[in-house]
């Protein structure tokens, strides 16, 4: 599944922004949000999107929210990345294949599934900004992963270019605040 946060990233308190409480921020992200991402033709844009990850059973009723901010491309149909195209051509991976989960809604941003709308982002390489936070109060990364299943701690996750994120977890898209 391409869903997965990039795997260099790192605890970040100092950034206001990343500090602010997402627990009442609205379900949907605005359509002003929306419309910057759906105008991007590949272009960088800054994303800030936040992920509440479910707690190990031992940890139940435990809130944890992590709160990425990167730098991604929008717009990008992944079969056009070099690093697929060179892949394919040295062999070290097939031919670009349908969704391994939805369907597109609006390609190559929006992906829907189970009545959730996903949008489609790719990694720029850069190193995330990330907070954690467990039942509010903003901890290391050690910490925050020593409340998940061992299978969901970061280092049992492989990086992707690619990842999906729920739209009613987007903060914000290059300036415009969900």
């Amino acid at each position: 599944m391409q869903n997965s946060t990039p795997s260099n990233e790192t605890s970040l308190t100092s950034t206001p922004a990343l500090m602010s409480n997402t627990a009442n921020m609205p379900n949907t992200a605005t359509n002003n949000a929306i419309d910057a991402f759906l105008a991007c033709k590949g272009q960088f844009a800054s994303v800030t999107f936040k992920s509440n990850p479910k707690p190990a059973a031992a940890f139940k009723g435990v809130i944890l929210e992590k709160i990425v901010s990167n730098v991604f491309r929008a717009g990008v149909n992944f079969a056009n990345l070099a690093s697929v195209k060179e892949g394919i051509a040295s062999n070290e991976r097939g031919e670009v294949q349908p969704l391994a989960w939805g369907e597109w809604e609006n390609f190559p941003f929006v992906i829907k599934h189970k009545g959730e709308r996903f949008l489609r982002l790719t990694s720029a390489g850069k190193k995330a900004f990330v907070v954690f936070k467990v039942n509010g109060v903003t901890v290391g990364k050690d910490e925050f992963e020593s409340f998940l299943v061992p299978s969901a701690r970061s280092e049992n996750k492989v990086a992707t270019e690619v990842i999906s994120i729920k739209e009613s977890n987007l903060i914000s898209f290059d300036g415009e605040v969900a």
